[in-house]
């Protein structure tokens, strides 16, 4: 008899992000085939699948207990939850304000709201993180959807001025981040957040001392 339980816990504690990423894919389907004044209806769709990751926020919420999923590397506790709703609503807003802007910019509907979405889904995967390589991959699919939206004016030098300091200084940055996940590694035989914690307690600082 196969247990289905750990595949049951994976799929809840990475539901609302599933949804998010699931909807960025959904308004880059019908992007192919929605033209003129109906492309308002791609920041529906964006809006609808946040919804719906807000309302799968509230049922885990109210479910209570939910455990780890991914071998204990991804969370559902209530301060992921709590910023899964708060980063969801935020996205909400943010295309909402978006429809009018986007009808006055050459900018591709589909592309700028499905570069939200995802990097919406990188900050809930980053807000529910419980090991640090899932926290490298989280804050890397945000990064990557953002360095894209600050240059999606083209034909404007600013944008794309932006768009090439933001991506060298995240590459800077990236290197910093996987050197000290390297260092913690290497102390604590471990990139889950709460082993590292613990072995912290107990010795202090002495094994990062030592490395």
């Amino acid at each position: 008899m196969i247990d289905v339980a750990p595949f049951t816990a994976n799929w809840q504690v990475a539901l609302p992000a599933l949804i998010v990423a699931v909807a960025a894919m959904l308004v880059m389907v019908a992007d192919l085939v929605i033209r003129g004044p109906d492309r308002d209806a791609l920041a529906v769709v964006g809006m609808l699948g946040l919804a719906a990751a807000v309302a799968a926020a509230v049922s885990l919420w109210l479910a209570r207990g939910v455990p780890d999923g991914f071998g204990h590397t991804l969370r559902a506790d209530r301060y992921a939850l709590f910023f899964t709703v708060l980063i969801s609503a935020g996205s909400f807003l943010t295309l909402l304000m978006s429809i009018d802007y986007l009808r006055d910019q050459p900018i591709a509907a589909g592309e700028y709201h499905a570069l939200v979405l995802l990097s919406t889904a990188g900050m809930i995967f980053l807000a529910g993180a419980n090991d640090l390589i899932v926290l490298f991959l989280a804050l890397e699919i945000m990064s990557v959807a953002v360095y894209v939206l600050a240059g999606l004016l083209r034909r404007e030098i600013r944008s794309t001025e932006a768009a090439l300091k933001y991506f060298l200084l995240g590459a800077f940055a990236t290197g910093f981040l996987l050197y000290g996940i390297a260092f913690f590694y290497g102390a604590t035989g471990s990139t889950r957040l709460d082993v590292i914690a613990q072995a912290v307690a107990r010795d202090a600082a002495g094994p990062l001392r030592r490395s």
